[in-house]
């Protein structure tokens, strides 16, 4: 019984994970479109450069990098972490497992490092 319950609860919580950033995403636009509404309000100019500076998500290049780390790092870490069991079959699920972010973290930073903007 509880090793059904494994996936079961990987699956929950990924979800809750993917839900919270959406929430968080949705609550940081909400925040700007008030401030933008709270300034014209208060008859204060709207520059183009302010609703650029307010909408920009930031550099896409320095994001590429930055999750290319992140991913790279915890990629590295299932590896280390396979090391400290000594059955082989969980070895290599956690080897197969630290696989997949550790590629996505080379291709963000190969998409840092040819990006040219």
């Amino acid at each position: 019984m509880s090793g059904e319950m494994i996936p079961i609860v990987m699956f929950i919580v990924v979800g809750f994970a993917v839900m919270g950033y959406f929430y968080w995403n949705h609550k940081n636009r909400a925040t700007i479109m008030q401030t933008v509404q709270k300034a014209i309000d208060q008859g204060s100019e709207l520059t183009p450069e302010l609703l650029t500076q307010l909408g920009a998500a930031g550099n896409p290049r320095f994001r590429d990098m930055r999750r290319g780390i992140v991913f790279l790092s915890l990629g590295v870490a299932g590896l280390l972490c396979s090391l400290f069991f000594g059955d082989a079959d969980v070895v290599n699920g956690i080897r197969a497992g630290s696989v997949f972010p550790l590629m996505l973290g080379v291709g963000f930073l190969l998409v840092w490092k040819l990006n040219k903007d």
